[in-house]
């Protein structure tokens, strides 16, 4: 199990080098891409991830090139540029984000900083890690002296101390996952599995509350739903949040 595990995380760095790689010598960041909704450096990255992927014959789902079957049951969720529109503007504050699934139950995550170098990976059951660290969520569980991440334009009604719309959310779930935010929700429920499957085990596995926003599950194989990923250092801080019943509740009680 062990092994499996660590040629999962090695499969996954190597994919990481690849797109960093790729990006080193990039200098066409404003750039539009084949799709409307598409930089030029979604297509460059998600080239150099899929070389080595099909190398390891896995199955893929990416963003940007959709789903592909692989030789096994797993399947690595691809986001090759988490935060592109910051990328395009050259706003440092983007990643890479990958997710291997067995089906659809996640096996190991991967979130790296394509700027600062910074990597968050988790593997199920075995914890979650800041480069090899073990880290958990903050604790908080009141609003009071909260500051949480959002996707969306917040509104007055929100019971927390303060707001960061930063732009990625592969990268708010993983600040939530090591305690610099205290909760992440999707106020229009817009993402793709790819902006968050990775971020979501690495919560999961430091400990925090994570759920959906309406309910439904996470994980899915599908290019077109979009779900509402939440994520909150407690499920006390979700519950006040909205987004649990109680403390306990949700799809994906952090353990």
């Amino acid at each position: 199990m062990n092994s499996e595990r660590d040629g999962w995380r090695d499969l996954l760095r190597r994919t990481a080098d690849a797109v960093e790689e790729a990006l080193a010598a990039f200098d066409h960041w404003q750039d539009g891409g084949e799709r409307s909704d598409q930089y030029a450096v979604d297509q460059v990255a998600d080239a150099a991830a899929l070389d080595v992927l099909d190398a390891a014959s896995v199955g893929v789902l990416s963003e940007e090139s959709g789903l592909r079957a692989g030789s096994g049951s797993e399947t690595v969720i691809v986001d090759p540029v988490d935060g592109s529109t910051n990328a395009s503007r050259r706003i440092p504050h983007y990643c890479i984000s990958l997710c291997v699934v067995d089906g659809l139950t996640p096996v190991a995550g991967l979130v790296r900083h394509l700027v600062t170098g910074e990597e968050f990976t988790a593997v199920a059951g075995g914890g979650a890690q800041r480069n090899g660290a073990p880290i958990g969520p903050s604790g908080q569980t009141t609003g009071e002296r909260a500051v949480i991440g959002v996707s969306g334009r917040p509104g007055a009604d929100l019971p927390v101390w303060q707001v960061r719309v930063l732009g990625s959310a592969a990268l708010d779930l993983c600040a939530v996952a090591c305690g610099r935010l205290d909760a992440y929700i999707d106020l229009n429920s817009n993402h793709g599995v790819w902006d968050y499957a990775a971020g979501i085990l690495i919560c999961t596995e430091a400990g925090a509350w994570t759920g959906e926003a309406g309910g439904r599950e996470l994980f899915h194989l599908s290019h077109s739903e979009r779900r509402g990923p939440v994520a909150a250092s407690t499920p006390e801080l979700a519950a006040l949040l909205g987004h649990a019943r109680q403390p306990g509740s949700g799809s994906g009680d952090g353990r």
